[in-house]
């Protein structure tokens, strides 16, 4: 790469010398071979070197799922990491029969996917998961869980995320489940260390359906608390 800087450099100094009037032809085929040669060298760059070549308008195009009679919509309002970060601005709405009957906001960042829970037998309730962001080394994916029950009514349960460290040090992540029983959601966060030399932590979370809404059961809080 600081070779094709180089080559750049060299040609945009051959540029910027003076010019006689009798070679007014010849700086204009330097000019273009200028040309031609940013060209060539923009060609050879991987795109994540090139300026603005992440194309960010595409996240912010509506998409949709569908889940049975309901319609979900969801993307970025706007999308800008400079000026937002990993905060940009998105939205989830629900609909049924062409009305809405559910919307919500969220501050995300990378792509954005809307997947149903499997081993689900309970027709009455739909739990579904929004995730945005990046399971990898310093970098987070976060799952933001809802559950559409019998009367259309959309509950928007908790967010949960995945990360591990870019020194391999430790990993968080979650795992969830459908209880067959009572259609409870569980969902289990666990912190593992890789070179033991700490305890490795876990969390259990469940969302019962009590009442017409969902109550938050949290059995423990060693993560949080670092216990």
């Amino acid at each position: 790469m600081k070779k094709l800087c180089y080559s750049l450099t060299f040609l945009i100094f051959l540029s910027c010398g003076k010019s006689s009037p009798k070679s007014e032809t010849k700086s204009s085929n330097q000019a273009n071979k200028i040309e031609d040669s940013i060209r060539a060298i923009n060609s050879l760059m991987k795109p994540e070197m090139k300026e603005s070549s992440s194309d960010t308008t595409g996240l912010m195009v509506k998409q949709k799922k569908v889940l049975g009679k309901y319609k979900i919509e969801f993307a970025y309002t706007a999308y800008n990491e400079e000026k937002y970060g990993f905060q940009n601005p998105g939205y989830l709405k629900v609909y049924k029969n062409n009305k809405m009957i559910f919307s919500d906001v969220f501050l995300g960042d990378n792509e954005l996917t809307v997947l149903q829970l499997k081993n689900q037998d309970d027709k009455d309730h739909i739990f579904f998961k929004l995730n945005w962001g990046v399971e990898a080394c310093d970098y987070i994916q976060t799952s933001r869980f809802y559950c559409i029950t019998a009367n259309d009514k959309v509950h928007k349960l908790g967010d949960h995320w995945a990360t591990s460290t870019g020194d391999g040090y430790s990993s968080r992540n979650f795992d969830y489940f459908i209880s067959q029983d009572n259609g409870n959601l569980t969902v289990v966060e666990s912190l593992f260390y890789h070179k033991h030399d700490k305890r490795d932590l876990s969390d259990t979370i469940i969302y019962t359906f009590e009442e017409d809404k969902f109550k938050v059961h949290r059995l423990s809080n060693h993560i949080k608390s670092g216990n």
